[in-house]
């Protein structure tokens, strides 16, 4: 049995979309779209379960607030590829996902910030300018961790990257002479990780 990872496919995906850009993009068929979209980042960084680590291993009361959702950001380029298809690349930004914990005398952070580089193929019914897309992304998670004893802080750092796929729909619609676009898009597996998923709400525009 021959197993493919996640890295061959992200280049398989890569070389499959510049290949029918470069039987497309130049063509009179073809079509060329920048675009932005701001909304905000979706992901669960696990804070119940460490503040129960963190109990667990000190015999104390922890008592802790945490981050649901951040801003994020995305900026993006997309191909119209004939027969409703295009192909799209797109950079995506987050902002910092944040947790704190507090024990008697002693207090710990912890934030990630998630970015990363993505592709993929999707399909658009130009009458009601719904779109469904899905591809892969290669990503990066930075995080970083504070803990204070008696006023001293110790600070470390760690990050992870890798690919992982991602699905995505919404719609585009007329706003006055530009197009405007709102949707969803689901980022699995984000810096490799199996268990670091996002899920991307924003209203954006498209040029």
């Amino acid at each position: 049995m021959i197993q493919i990872n996640l890295n061959m496919k992200f280049k398989f995906l890569l070389i499959l979309i510049l290949l029918i850009l470069t039987s497309k993009v130049y063509s009179a068929e073809s079509d060329v779209h920048f675009g932005v979209d701001l909304g905000y980042g979706f992901a669960d960084i696990g804070a119940e379960e460490t503040a129960q680590t963190i109990a667990n291993l000190s015999g104390s009361t922890v008592t802790y607030t945490y981050d649901k959702a951040t801003f994020a950001g995305r900026i993006y380029m997309d191909y119209d590829i004939g027969n409703n298809l295009f192909a799209e690349v797109g950079y995506l930004q987050s902002g910092s996902l944040d947790a704190k914990y507090t024990l008697s005398g002693v207090t710990a952070t912890e934030s990630y910030v998630v970015k990363g580089v993505d592709l993929s193929l999707g399909f658009k019914d130009t009458e009601s300018g719904l779109f469904f897309k899905g591809g892969m992304h290669s990503s990066e998670i930075d995080g970083s961790a504070t803990i204070t004893i008696s006023g001293t802080t110790y600070a470390a750092n760690a990050d992870a990257s890798g690919t992982g796929y991602l699905i995505g729909a919404g719609m585009d619609f007329d706003a006055g002479g530009y197009t405007s676009r709102t949707g969803y898009t689901y980022y699995a597996n984000m810096g490799g990780e199996s268990t670091a998923d996002v899920g991307f709400l924003y209203f954006g525009f498209r040029f």
